[in-house]
């Protein structure tokens, strides 16, 4: 320890001890300042703000694509829920469409129902399976044929008026001429006048043509024209229009007047061919035994034998008895 050596550890250790001591007592000396002063706190707060900025733009980029990211799924989602509330909103537009179309169709077939039992032919219900795509013809092809009974000639009424009649009648289908073809003529009444005459078509769906009305006629705008019964085809009392214009030109025989038709000529898709009805006759024949039971009372009707007294079977319907009505295949 008396050697050099020994005098510099010794020298070593103090000066070691010395700057412990000194750097305790400035600490300890700090401590005391900054707990009167605050200074440590004033010296963090101006660092933060010196480094805050570095900081938020070394941070801008990533919130940048955080946020763009969020952005672009919240877009997606959007457009799915959009596009998947569009096709909801397209489907219930379908479903509406069609409910409506069923409600629609329901009504036109009660009309037709109700149209069917007050004729006093048999109505044969036939659906449309064609139309005819000349603008100068006016037909339709109805899915009912020989095989149904439909022959030619027979009338095809709607629920509101006569349509046409079968012009052509195959196994299953019928051709229909409409009333409003320029080759198709009907004998009809005005009524209340009572004038009869002819319904020509003219080429329109929503006319037809008076053109032989006298010149003094009484019929006026708003008159029912209705089938005459005039040819045998047609029964007497089918609505077909009413009315619209009358002219009476100058230095021409007849006045002439346009009619509006009742039935929907390009709106149907169901129609009525009217049969013929079974004749009177013909069923009580089938129903009543020629000869009375045995025991029973005879009837004498003042008609010798072999000729129809006026309460036999050759008496015609009246107005107040119709014949029963069907309407086949609206069921």
């Amino acid at each position: 320890m008396n050697g050099p050596y020994g005098q510099r550890a010794l020298i070593g250790v103090s000066s070691g001890t010395a700057r412990l001591m000194a750097y305790s007592l400035l600490a300890i000396t700090l401590m005391a300042l900054d707990h009167r002063g605050r200074y440590v706190d004033h010296l963090r707060d101006i660092a933060t703000q010196l480094v805050e900025p570095l900081v938020l733009l070394i941070d801008l980029p990533f919130q940048s694509a955080e946020r763009l990211n969020e952005f672009w799924t919240q877009r997606v989602e959007l457009v799915d829920r959009v596009r998947s509330l569009e096709r909801e909103a397209l489907a219930r537009d379908a479903a509406l469409g069609e409910l409506a179309d069923l409600a629609a169709e329901n009504a036109r077939l009660r009309a037709l129902i109700d149209a069917a039992a007050r004729q006093p032919q048999r109505a044969l219900a036939a659906e449309l399976v064609a139309i005819d795509l000349d603008p100068f013809a006016h037909r339709i092809v109805v899915k009912r044929g020989s095989t149904d009974g439909v022959g030619i000639g027979m009338p095809v009424i709607d629920a509101r008026g006569v349509v046409g009649q079968v012009e052509q009648s195959d196994r299953s289908t019928a051709r229909v001429i409409l009333l409003t073809d320029p080759d198709h003529a009907l004998p009809v009444q005005v009524l209340p006048s009572g004038e009869r005459t002819i319904a020509y078509g003219s080429g329109r769906v929503d006319r037809l043509r008076l053109n032989d009305l006298p010149m003094n006629t009484t019929v006026k705008t708003g008159d029912l024209v209705v089938t005459s019964g005039l040819g045998g085809q047609f029964p007497p009392g089918l609505p077909v229009g009413r009315l619209f214009a009358l002219e009476r030109p100058d230095g021409e025989p007849f006045a002439r007047a346009e009619v509006e038709p009742l039935a929907g000529m390009d709106r149907n898709r169901m129609v009525l061919i009217l049969q013929s009805a079974p004749a009177p006759e013909s069923l009580e024949a089938e129903t009543r035994p020629d000869t009375p039971p045995e025991g029973a009372p005879a009837i004498d009707n003042g008609a010798q034998p072999g000729e129809a007294g006026e309460n036999d079977n050759d008496r015609q319907p009246t107005p107040a008895e119709p014949l029963p009505a069907s309407a086949e295949g609206l069921q």
